[in-house]
């Protein structure tokens, strides 16, 4: 049957089956390993960016629970903070609180600082253990400054005051 044809004939039907087979083993294996060799590609520098971007997302979570900590905790109205404040110094017995002044505001360009001032009267450990506890207790606000000084009321007796500046933030929106 194929002794009617040349080898140059038969080495040309080859060739030509050859690559017909070629195109079509593209069209149906290759083509389609080679598109999802590209996806695979592209979605695994799409996940390492997404890793990249949830490791920053908690290094900010543990960078504003840190400020938190030490700025005291954000976005609480002013007036309820006031209000904590005179409430936690109540509860210390042996003081009694002298004055508290009102809110004093400041705003930047992207927060609000609160400045809270209470002035308390009473003996030294008691007022001692009062700014203490504020330092480590009280989480609304933060201690900024602590002044003590004496009033004298009369010729013998003199009172021992604190004033305690207390500063929280909050940011605009």
């Amino acid at each position: 049957m194929f002794e009617q044809y040349t080898y140059k004939q038969k080495t040309l039907a080859l060739l030509i089956i050859f690559i017909m087979l070629g195109v079509t083993a593209y069209k149906r294996s290759f083509k389609n390993l080679i598109t999802t060799y590209k996806e695979n590609k592209e979605l695994t520098t799409l996940s390492e960016e997404i890793k990249k971007k949830s490791v920053s997302l908690e290094k900010l979570s543990k960078e504003i629970a840190q400020y938190d900590n030490y700025l005291g905790t954000q976005n609480i109205a002013s007036d309820v903070v006031q209000q904590e404040i005179v409430n936690f110094a109540t509860h210390h017995d042996g003081i009694s609180i002298n004055s508290m002044q009102s809110i004093h505001t400041f705003e930047g360009d992207d927060y609000r600082a609160y400045t809270h001032q209470l002035d308390v009267t009473g003996d030294l450990n008691k007022l001692l253990q009062l700014v203490y506890d504020f330092e480590t207790k009280f989480n609304l606000s933060r201690v900024v400054s602590t002044h003590f000084y004496k009033v004298k009321k009369s010729n013998t007796t003199e009172q021992l005051h604190v004033r305690v500046l207390f500063q929280n933030y909050e940011m605009k929106k």
